[in-house]
């Protein structure tokens, strides 16, 4: 459109404008207004996709007790788990075993109890495995919570 302005004038033309009309429904020129929807809540998934955290979603409210639910392909089909605050502090914990190992995909889920913060808190859950050979913390999926008040 400039380019044809710049032309226009150039050659002696008179220039145009061209000012689009307002749409009844408010649309824009790049087309109709659409509702702007949350972007849909998808699982979380460790670096290498052996473990995924289907519950809770990301920057849910949760009361206690909380759901923990996923599936793994890991070592021995064991996991373990935890739900911290942000300052590191371990509410809960525990160990639990998916419903089937490595090189298979099962199926858990938890049931954490921890006590109730006096007011709602960030905080996390963790879910990992760790390293048949040196104990390290292998693979994790971090899952960051709003955990509900008293």
């Amino acid at each position: 459109m400039v380019a044809f302005l710049l032309l226009a004038v150039a050659c002696g033309q008179p220039s145009v404008v061209i000012t689009p009309s307002p749409s009844p429904s408010g649309a824009s020129a790049t087309g109709p207004p659409t509702p702007s929807l949350p972007p849909s809540p998808t699982p979380l998934v460790s670096s290498r996709g052996s473990i995924v955290v289907r519950q809770p979603l990301a920057n849910s409210r949760v009361r206690n007790p909380l759901t923990i639910s996923g599936d793994a392909s890991v070592f021995e089909a064991n996991l373990e788990w935890q739900v911290t605050d942000t300052a590191g502090r371990v509410l809960a914990k525990g160990f639990t075993t998916a419903t089937a190992g490595a090189p298979g995909r099962g199926t858990f889920t938890i049931t954490a109890t921890y006590a109730d913060p006096t007011s709602d808190e960030i905080g996390f859950v963790e879910v990992y495995t760790r390293s048949p050979r040196d104990g390290q913390i292998d693979e994790i999926v971090r899952v960051p919570l709003i955990l509900t008040g008293r």
